[in-house]
């Protein structure tokens, strides 16, 4: 079964505005995907960076329907210094703060992708992809990003 990794804004893009084809699109398939891990045919890892990240939504709803989404992980990664040692060599290449801190927490967890929709942090997976152990998509690329 595939292992997914959802960083806070791949979490956060069902209640953002969906006015925006590209935003709505993203939405649409982080609900979908959401929905295969609720059902069983996905499972989905969260780590404490994943946690405390989303604890610092400012607004209360939102920031426990995020929170929420996070109910059906099997899998939750700790911080530990290893986690923190591989993020600060993924900061080297551009890939910093939570970004890198959840990159790492999902690599040591084994997770076949790494789901974001953060367009940035997308670019910079992509400049770094031969350094990664994993796979960082836009959950719009599901599935025919697989192998």
């Amino acid at each position: 079964m595939k292992l997914l990794y959802f960083d806070t804004c791949c979490l956060n893009r069902p209640w953002d505005d969906q006015s925006q084809l590209q935003v709505h699109l993203e939405a649409e398939a982080v609900i979908y995907l959401l929905e295969e891990v609720r059902i069983g045919n996905l499972e989905m890892v969260t780590s404490d960076y994943l946690l405390e990240e989303i604890l610092r939504i400012p607004e209360p709803q939102r920031r426990t329907d995020v929170l929420d989404t996070t109910l059906s992980a099997l899998l939750h990664v700790a911080q530990n210094a290893n986690i923190k040692r591989r993020a600060k060599e993924l900061a080297s290449h551009d890939i910093k703060g939570y970004d890198a801190l959840h990159l790492a927490a999902a690599e040591a967890a084994g997770v076949d992708y790494f789901l974001t929709t953060d367009q940035r942090f997308l670019k910079g997976a992509l400049r770094a992809s031969n350094l990664l152990r994993i796979k960082v998509i836009n959950p719009t690329h599901w599935p025919s990003s697989l192998d």
